[in-house]
């Protein structure tokens, strides 16, 4: 219906160009406005030089003023039935229990990632991906990635950039046992959060580089020594949902069984 609308109108449109068009334009000053030196000569311009919306709002005006008011109310019509349609569509999207069920644990467990949340309620990859693109769709959840890994939130903009990174990363376990170290015992060195997690140097240091590389730890010198710290927005977000150290369990959740010290999820 609003196809053939929108057709008419422009047939409407273009049969009205030729005859609005043929007196051709000129274009003037507005207002009272007074130069400050000589008149100048108009210079005429030819009906394609001409605005767009200018264009089809004087051949309105020049064929039938009441052809406006129609353009008006098809556009004014449209914007409802867009945001009409959004808003049934938001609604009509939980009424499917699979797809509330995974709503519902990503409100739960922000930052959560796709083979977390697949294997916490049991729905093949495929599946789950079809909802999550759906709930995308409808504006209800947003994603946000970290070396690769992505995890979901709810679509209310709770968390700032680096927030987020922060929650994706409290999903691995040894990242999240470092971040929980900073936070009780800022400028620890890299030495020393291998003796603390009890996994090698080198394994401390790929997670240090991915932390660092999202603004999420800071990497200072001194006398010699390297030490690691959180920075500010990161230390005051972290003691936040920690209350000083204790893992919350719908944000520090972990991803099983990790290779290498990495805790990559498949």
């Amino acid at each position: 219906m609003r196809r053939r609308a929108a057709i008419l109108l422009l047939i409407v449109l273009m049969a009205a160009l030729p005859a609005s068009a043929a007196a051709g334009y000129t274009v003037s000053p507005a207002g009272n406005y007074v130069p400050d030196g000589p008149p100048q000569d108009l210079t005429p311009i030819e009906w394609w030089q001409v605005p767009p919306q200018v264009l089809i709002t004087g051949m309105l005006i020049g064929t039938s003023p009441e052809l406006l008011v129609v353009a008006n109310v098809l556009v004014l019509l449209n914007v409802w039935l867009f945001f009409g349609y959004r808003r049934i569509a938001k609604r009509a999207a939980l009424e499917h229990e699979t797809r509330t069920a995974i709503y519902d644990h990503i409100r739960a467990h922000p930052g959560i990632r796709l083979g977390t949340l697949a294997e916490d309620l049991g729905i093949n990859r495929g599946t789950l991906r079809y909802h999550l693109g759906k709930l995308q769709e409808f504006g209800m959840i947003a994603t946000a990635a970290v070396g690769g890994q992505t995890g979901y939130f709810e679509n209310r903009q709770k968390y700032s950039a680096l927030e987020e990174k922060v929650l994706i990363h409290l999903k691995n376990p040894n990242t999240r046992e470092i971040l929980f170290t900073l936070l009780e015992s800022p400028g620890a060195s890299r030495p020393e959060l291998a003796e603390r997690l009890g996994i090698t140097a080198s394994s401390i240091s790929w997670h240090l580089r991915r932390l660092k590389g999202d603004g999420v730890v800071l990497r200072e010198k001194e006398r010699g020594d390297v030490r690691y710290t959180l920075s500010g927005e990161a230390g005051a977000f972290g003691g936040g949902r920690t209350g000083g150290g204790a893992a919350t369990s719908g944000d520090c959740r972990g991803t099983g069984s990790e290779g290498a010290g990495a805790g990559i999820e498949g």
